[in-house]
């Protein structure tokens, strides 16, 4: 064997035990730094009120009245962490540090004049704030409905104002989440739920003009992977949806105004507020009392129309199963199955144009100095072994949108996070620590490749790029989400070994050799 050889593969294994080293030390030096936050975290802020049950817990500032600040306690912020990932929050590290937290109350009382609260009385679940000068009075409690907080606002003041509610934000990342090129990439945006549509987005970096709409129900949130923020509407009140670009402060604004009952002479001097802050989990979001298509939220891509029931059977699957990695698996063999007699045509053909190519390569010899006759001659061969072909291609391209949806359904699937598979795959959405599904999806593209039967006359610049895909993809998959690249292996394997079992029904070579 060529010393060559041996020296890279003992560098290239090298490198490999030193980056997942490195890799481990990182990951507990994380989660030190987490763990050290949390000891020093409880009255950073001063005249805080904290309220919290079992899923969720928020701060919030008595003076000003704002819940500045939510913790999602069954989700930690890493494997292991004592605090759960915050939604609303300040965060001073980084070139732009997060500002995100909501406001209400009554436009024109305190909207633009905002005015000092005291406290009233304080308890683990509710706190009550008040400004006698100005009228007002704020109950902010948390619900039995998990991950919901209710605003109460009361108006005495003597004068009729509107109540409102705003979320407020800048276009920092969310703080608590993973960084890097795919993680940062996740949709950050607003989104309502209107009578014309059930769900219209806009990225924050794109939202140039004011956007209003007037109706009665629908919901208003801010979105970003894994978590969100919503204000629900009833279909008891009317109200105008607004969002807002930044102004000077960098800040974003979307809300509503409760419009009063002009015709019934209704005075709204108190309005209770419905707030979601939690994960997106699409169970809990599709069945979410007086609110519809909460769950379109979850961004899927442009086919979310296949990615919705696709993500429906995988939850029911892993009901069944209880991991969510195995039941990724099974939903791609299921849709597997499902395309079985569509992918069969298909691979049948290219194994019929591997099976004859020795007499297409006899064709284009023959004619070699007559490239149109020997194009009529193949193809007059292909017409008489009834060879298409396009038949490997065409049958593939209506199965591709169902891959393309589930990919991207996968990439926002808060199920995932954390989630284990075994062995050594502990968290779903974390790339692969070890590489051995990129590893395995390489081999299995290389695997593939030889099944293809040999194009004659292809540009040998092309071949040579052909046979460095696998490793190009390995290199992408390696940054990717471990759950995004077990479903492509799985895809992949299964894609191989149906291919091969019909090379071997119509009795092709798997290999030129």
């Amino acid at each position: 064997m060529n010393p060559r050889y041996i020296y890279m593969a003992v560098v290239l294994s090298l490198s490999y035990v030193l980056f997942f080293q490195w890799g481990q030390i990182q990951q507990e030096q994380d989660l030190n730094v987490e763990e050290a936050r949390a000891a020093v975290e409880v009255e950073k802020l001063g005249n805080i009120s904290i309220l919290e049950n079992d899923l969720l817990k928020i701060e919030i500032n008595n003076k000003s009245g704002n819940i500045v600040e939510s913790r999602l306690k069954e989700y930690p912020v890493y494997p292991g962490s004592s605090r759960g990932v915050r939604v609303l929050g300040f965060d001073e590290g980084g070139d732009i540090g997060l500002k995100y937290y909501i406001k209400s109350g009554f436009n024109g009382l305190n909207k633009n004049t905002p005015f000092p609260y005291t406290v009233v009385s304080e308890l683990e679940d509710r706190v009550v704030l008040e400004s006698l000068e100005f009228g007002a009075r704020k109950t902010i409690s948390l619900s039995d409905t998990p991950y919901e907080v209710v605003v109460l606002d009361e108006n005495s003041s003597g004068v009729s104002y509107k109540p409102y509610i705003a979320l407020y934000r800048n276009d920092a990342l969310p703080i608590d989440m993973p960084t890097g090129l795919f993680a940062n990439a996740s949709y950050r945006g607003v989104a309502f739920n209107t009578n014309e549509d059930p769900y219209l987005n806009t990225r924050l970096g794109s939202l140039d003009v004011a956007q209003n709409y007037r109706q009665s129900g629908g919901w208003v949130a801010f979105i970003q992977k894994y978590f969100m923020a919503a204000l629900l509407g009833s279909d008891r009140f009317e109200y105008t949806y607004f969002a807002n670009p930044a102004k000077s402060a960098g800040l974003y604004s979307m809300g509503y105004f409760v419009e009063p009952d002009i015709e019934n002479f209704e005075v709204l001097n108190s309005f209770e507020h419905r707030v979601f802050v939690g994960p997106k989990t699409r169970d809990m979001l599709a069945n979410k009392e007086g609110v519809s298509d909460l769950e379109l939220s979850i961004d899927m891509g442009w086919f979310w129309f296949l990615a919705q029931p696709m993500v429906w059977l995988l939850a029911k699957i892993n009901n069944l199963v209880g991991n969510w990695g195995v039941s990724i698996v099974l939903l791609t063999f299921i849709i597997k199955i499902i395309f079985w007699p569509l992918s069969s045509r298909g691979f049948r053909s290219v194994a019929k144009m591997r099976l004859y190519q020795d007499e297409v390569q006899d064709i284009r010899e023959r004619y070699k100095n007559d490239p149109q006759k020997m194009q009529t001659e193949t193809m007059a061969f292909y017409g008489k072994k009834g060879i298409n072909p396009l038949g490997g291609c065409l049958p593939m391209l209506p199965q591709f949108p169902f891959f393309i949806a589930l990919f991207f359904a996968l990439r926002e699937t808060v199920e995932l996070r954390h989630a284990p598979l075994g062995l050594w795959l502990q968290d779903l959405s974390a790339p692969d620590p070890l590489f051995i599904l990129p590893i395995l999806m390489a081999l299995i593209m290389f695997m593939t490749q030889k099944l293809a039967p040999p194009m004659p006359g292809q540009d040998p610049t092309q071949v040579a790029v052909m046979k460095f895909m696998p490793v190009m993809f390995s290199l992408f998959f390696i940054f990717l989400p471990s759950g995004l690249v077990l479903y492509s292996v799985t895809n992949s394997l299964v894609t191989y070994l149906q291919q091969v079992l019909i090379y071997r029904t119509v009795g092709a070579k798997l290999t030129d050799s």
